[in-house]
């Protein structure tokens, strides 16, 4: 089978449609994030789930947008990191946690902000250059991690999260396709543990108040 080459042409036409499906699912996630009950952050703060025993992060090093090695333990040590998996293609989860966290950041103090790191890990690196992970996370916050892993590192990390393996569906008539992929945001404290996960759909309202606690825990 002969490999396909982006052209550059397509590569903007690619980013493009992804920088303005970015925009919409913004506003949906804002939506999700805002709108919702938000008449107090709930006792359990939107069904948290714990994760006992505790999650360390594997000893992995993976690769930004630049290009650059990433280890994991040793480039979050320090601060807070939320971490989650997903791919630029995804038309619902990885959009709407991206904006309700980046919102809620915005918002956020400058000592929490300055805390906090956002990592996202995709779990379609055939499909994901780094150019269009890059361009999907800015549409949300330059600050925002990118990474690319080897199939058998990401399924370590998948692994170690205890989270299913992502699974990409059969291809439709244009060659897309969905990718399953587990939702929830893992929240790893300076030490590089991992308490907390909390699941797709927890509010804005919620996460402004899990994250100074996560800060200051």
């Amino acid at each position: 089978m002969t490999e396909s080459v982006d052209t550059p042409a397509d590569t903007r036409r690619t980013v493009a449609r992804i920088a303005v499906a970015a925009v919409v699912l913004l506003t949906v996630g804002l939506v999700v994030g805002m709108t919702r009950d938000d008449g107090g952050a709930s006792s359990d703060v939107a069904d948290e789930t714990l994760i006992d025993p505790p999650v360390v992060l594997p000893d992995l090093v993976l690769t930004d947008t630049d290009g650059a090695p990433f280890d994991l333990r040793r480039d979050t040590a320090g601060r807070t990191t939320l971490l989650y998996l997903g791919y630029v293609n995804c038309p619902d989860v990885c959009p709407i946690t991206s904006a309700v966290i980046a919102h809620t950041l915005d918002n956020a103090s400058a000592d929490v902000r300055d805390a906090v790191q956002v990592v996202f890990v995709t779990v379609d690196p055939e499909r994901d250059s780094p150019e269009q992970i890059r361009a999907f996370l800015d549409s949300f916050s330059p600050s925002f991690i990118g990474l690319r892993a080897t199939p058998e590192d990401l399924e370590t990390l998948q692994v170690t999260l205890n989270a299913p393996s992502a699974v990409a569906e059969p291809p439709d008539d244009a060659g897309g396709y969905l990718v399953g992929h587990a939702s929830a945001v893992y929240v790893f404290g300076p030490d590089g543990v991992a308490h907390r996960r909390f699941p797709f759909g927890t509010r804005q309202s919620d996460w402004a108040e899990i994250l100074p606690t996560m800060v200051d825990s």
